[in-house]
């Protein structure tokens, strides 16, 4: 094993980043380092272990209190092209053609994740950079909003109908018995909190969200000093 990270020690300076701690993890038979970027204020956890299987993720606290599904929509909308990357849906792209073991993006009542791993180191860091530039500069523009969230469509009959992935997305967890039972219990037990309100997004509250709210969100969240990056592998924490 690459062993180049193990010289760090706590208060010793890398590339703009600071060590704050350095402990074993015995069950992974590895150490973490764990860093925090001097200007930025963006952290990293490195679990560096003896494992060719590379992870990163890109974690932001994500609170949502109204339930109109905008942490969801965002999740959505930052991989659907971004300033280096300005593709109509780089994730499909990456989906296709990256030698990837593993790529998605979630959405939890406090939290949004981007994670993807890979055994190619150039494929990792390629998968890194179009990640970074996705969470940090998305386009953003109205017709990913519309895409994603909700819009007015005239159907084959002319009727106007409400579509939108998110919303439709949100439509089918509704119409489970099982999904509206357990939000009943949830929603009376943590009243008050960031946990009282669907994460997902309600479908009667989602044709609510604005633009302005959608583009405040991402600006609020989506900021390097509330983003906490992951990583896991045996590639040195220097590289």
């Amino acid at each position: 094993m690459n062993c180049m990270c193990s010289n760090f020690s706590v208060g010793d300076e890398y590339n703009g980043f600071k060590v704050l701690k350095v402990f074993p993890v015995s069950d992974y038979h590895g150490t973490c380092f764990y860093l925090r970027h001097k200007i930025t204020g963006l952290d990293v956890l490195h679990l560096f272990c003896d494992d060719s299987e590379n992870l990163f993720a890109f974690n932001f606290r994500t609170g949502n209190t109204k339930g109109n599904g905008a942490a969801h929509i965002m999740e959505h909308s930052v991989l659907c092209g971004s300033e280096l990357f300005p593709l109509k849906d780089p994730f499909t792209r990456l989906s296709n053609q990256s030698v990837k073991t593993y790529l998605n993006a979630a959405t939890y009542p406090d939290k949004t994740v981007y994670p993807a791993s890979s055994t190619n180191i150039s494929d990792y860091f390629n998968l890194m950079k179009v990640y970074a530039d996705a969470v940090f500069f998305p386009r953003l523009s109205e017709e990913v909003f519309f895409q994603e969230a909700c819009r007015l469509q005239l159907e084959k009959n002319e009727v106007p109908e409400l579509q939108g992935v998110v919303y439709n997305e949100m439509k089918g967890v509704y119409s489970s018995f099982e999904s509206v039972a357990m939000d009943v219990p949830v929603r009376n037990l943590l009243k008050n909190s960031i946990y009282e309100e669907d994460s997902g997004g309600d479908p009667l509250k989602i044709p609510f969200l604005t633009y302005e709210e959608y583009r405040d969100f991402h600006k609020k969240w989506y900021r390097p000093e509330n983003c906490f990056v992951f990583l896991y592998g045996n590639i040195p924490t220097e590289k």
